[in-house]
């Protein structure tokens, strides 16, 4: 699912050099493949650790989590901390598998019917058994409107889940998907105890309500505006992922001065997300290592309004005609970055259908700057020089090095666009709610998908009135691919329906793509074997770490 990051930041001691650095973009083109890779070292995971600690200092640079309840969570903050609280159905490795995890197995009895097997031993932190009627209640609530649930799209091809004994859980689709077991491995298959969720109600997942869950951590205390402390449970079912830190204190630093400072000094321990104009510093830091891993982020202009330039696709594809996305990857994200072409990265690739994404990607068009063709749409658009509105997020220091970068690509070719740093909250709710986005043309977008798979992405962006769809873009042959596809079970064939709706969708330019930026993680010296991977974000990435000697 694509999500929205609300990491916030503010001017650093490296800001004179990006900005110094954006302004060559549209003057010295940087002409590298968009699928070719970032060319820094990636990494799936770090040294394992070799023995426990008694506590550590962790960030969330997103800031503070909205919510606990696995439910509402939609953003990095939440989706890290539920997922190091609260085991899921199934588990994403750090190289994008999908592996057992509360569930033991599964199986498709029917093109319509799966059976998750449920593992016997896991209990919940207050030390009740957990059981199907856990999982299958659990489950259910993505489909109930009075949870408003955000990750019910993933459920809407579900007819019923029922605990069938004390042990399994069926769940019927009303159609094959093959998205859903997928999903089970994301904060969709989160799994927790019945009578509390019952027993708190709305209050489930907040400071005041708290949660019950089996994970490797247990949350100890909520202290709004402060921080979160998570204890080490004693009794996991994982040896794998039984917690070595006994006591982790996670803060809400996303200042990127003052959480740059705090992690060489070694104040914070650690932190995913780091900001990438934090990476000069932390790449060079004798305190710690900065690591690069494997990403399904994708950063991108979403365009919000049917009006105005920007309404028009000629705009729409002189401006992607214009970005130099190597350059932007090069300067804007010190190079941990990949120039991107398409709504969903090349990383969501189906490794069994890879030739087939490939070809279908290279029809894209071209990954270099494309100035005099994009000048010649420009002009034929009567009101090309009316203001097109750019929404980003106030204090992002990378969000406005890459808006700035769009607004002199645009000014290049004849577009006048004006740039809008809103404010944290109301560019978070720009993204869902059509009221904030009054005055706005377009956003800076830096969503990610849960699972490899482009159905993940794609699903909230079609048919007309889905989640992302802001410009009410309706195309029923895109449609009826994307249908068709998540009920295709076959990659090969999946993949070519895929493409096919992506050859669309992609010519009308419902969204401009740059680039796929690779995930960051720093670990002081102290401390080694997290995840690097974007799989960190569902997987429980804390529990993993430990003393680096």
């Amino acid at each position: 699912m694509s999500q929205h990051t609300a990491k916030r930041g503010r001017r650093g001691a490296w800001w004179g050099v990006v900005l110094a650095g954006v302004a060559s973009l549209v003057a010295a083109p940087v002409a590298t493949g968009a699928a070719t890779g970032s060319g820094v070292h990636l990494v799936s995971t770090t040294p394992a650790a070799k023995g426990p600690l008694s506590s550590i200092t962790w960030d969330l640079p997103g800031g503070e989590p909205t919510t606990l309840d696995y439910a509402k969570s939609a953003d990095y903050s939440p989706d890290i901390m539920v997922s190091n609280l609260c085991d899921d159905l199934l588990r994403l490795t750090p190289t994008f598998g999908i592996a057992p995890g509360i569930a033991t197995s599964w199986k498709y009895t029917s093109p319509t019917t799966v059976v998750f097997q449920i593992r016997h031993g896991v209990t919940f932190w207050d030390g009740h058994a957990l059981t199907a009627a856990d999982v299958a209640y659990s489950m259910l609530r993505n489909l109930n409107p009075k949870v408003e649930p955000v990750n019910g799209a993933y459920y809407a091809s579900v007819k019923s889940i029922v605990a069938t004994t004390p042990y399994v859980v069926t769940v019927t689709l009303s159609k094959p998907d093959e998205l859903f077991v997928k999903e089970m491995a994301t904060i969709s298959g989160a799994i927790a105890e019945k009578s509390y969720l019952i027993k708190e109600g709305a209050k489930y997942g907040t400071p005041a309500g708290g949660v019950m869950c089996s994970g490797p951590y247990e949350l100890t205390k909520w202290n709004p505006g402060n921080d979160i402390v998570l204890t080490a449970n004693p009794h996991y079912w994982d040896p794998a992922y039984t917690a070595k830190i006994h006591t982790i204190t996670v803060k809400f630093i996303n200042n990127s001065s003052t959480l740059t400072s705090a992690l060489l000094s070694g104040q914070i321990a650690g932190a995913y997300g780091v900001p990438a104009t934090s990476y000069p510093e932390l790449r060079t830091a004798s305190s710690g290592t900065l690591y690069f891993g494997p990403s399904l982020s994708i950063t991108e202009l979403a365009p919000t309004s049917t009006t105005g330039p920007i309404g028009n696709v000629k705009v729409r594809e002189a401006l992607s005609l214009a970005l130099d996305r190597s350059a932007i990857a090069k300067v804007v994200y010190g190079g941990a970055a990949t120039p991107n072409l398409a709504l969903t990265p090349p990383t969501a690739w189906d490794p069994a259908a890879t030739s087939v994404y490939r070809a279908a990607y290279a029809k894209l068009g071209p990954s270099s700057p494309q100035i005099a063709r994009a000048k010649s749409l420009v002009k034929s658009v009567p009101d090309h020089a009316a203001p097109i509105t750019l929404g980003l997020l106030s204090g992002d220091q990378t969000e406005l090095a890459l808006a700035t970068a769009v607004q002199q690509a645009g000014a290049s070719i004849g577009l006048n666009i004006k740039l809008d740093e809103m404010q944290p909250l109301a560019f978070s709710n720009a993204f869902f709610v059509a009221s904030y986005r009054k005055g706005v043309d377009m956003l800076v977008d830096e969503g990610y998908l849960d699972v490899p798979d482009p159905l993940d992405y794609l699903g909230l962006w079609f048919p007309k009135g889905a989640l992302f769809d802001y410009t009410n873009y309706n195309n029923a042959t895109v449609n009826a691919d994307l249908v068709k596809a998540q009920q295709t079970y076959d990659a090969t064939k999946r993949a070519n329906l895929i493409t096919a709706a992506q050859s669309i969708y992609m010519a009308d330019k419902i969204v401009i793509p740059v680039v796929n930026p690779d995930e960051s993680l720093f670990l002081n010296k102290s401390i080694t074997g997290a995840p690097a991977s974007f799989a960190y974000i569902y997987e429980p990435c804390l529990a993993k770490l430990g003393a680096a000697k």
